[in-house]
């Protein structure tokens, strides 16, 4: 009874899935208040770690996962700061989905290493094209000065953030995932050992 009412593609995940996914749900949630400004000049621009945690639910769990951990993890900001939430969901959506596609084709290295790339490409390119829609919402300022930001600032700052949460995300993994099937693997045994 308990298992129907789940959403669609939770049924057959293990309860420690469940949980790892909610702890990386909170993870996320709590890195996104962490907001650093990395351009100077362009303070409103602000990297925050959550992304890191977004990637690492993808790689492990697929795409779909990804995407709930990163918009969840920003609903807290759409009160506060709607925009700006909706293009870091947006930008970071666009980064796990590609990583998530490339990725789940051959899970291996090479390819979420590829698929990071691909969708730092695709992030950055997705950030900029919105950048033109929100920033005359969100500052005020024209086209042409969005325009003028685009190579000093938008650009520079959005391969950076989509770099960095895919770096540090790949090398994380590698740990994680181990841990994970180790930690899988004893809760089997465990379960085998009581029958």
């Amino acid at each position: 009874m308990v298992a129907e009412s789940l959403p669609y593609g939770w049924q057959e995940r293990s309860p420690k899935q469940v949980a790892a996914i909610v702890l990386l749900i909170l993870m996320a949630m709590v890195l996104s208040f962490v907001e650093l400004p990395v351009v100077p000049g362009a303070e409103w621009l602000k990297y925050d770690p959550s992304g890191i945690v977004s990637l690492l639910a993808t790689i492990l769990y697929g795409s779909w996962i990804g995407v709930a951990v990163a918009v969840t993890s920003w609903i807290p900001h759409l009160v506060t700061d709607p925009l700006g939430a909706f293009m870091n969901i947006m930008a970071t959506v666009s980064l796990i989905l590609v990583v998530g596609t490339v990725y789940r084709r051959k899970p291996c290295l090479m390819h979420a290493v590829l698929g990071c790339a691909a969708g730092v490409v695709v992030s950055s390119a997705v950030s900029i094209c919105l950048n033109f829609v929100v920033t005359p919402l969100y500052m005020g300022a024209t086209y042409e000065q969005v325009a003028s930001l685009v190579l000093p600032a938008v650009l520079p700052f959005n391969v950076v953030k989509a770099l960095a949460n895919s770096v540090v995300a790949i090398v994380s993994y590698r740990k994680l995932a181990s841990l994970l099937e180790e930690q899988e693997g004893n809760l089997s045994n465990s379960d085998q050992n009581r029958s």
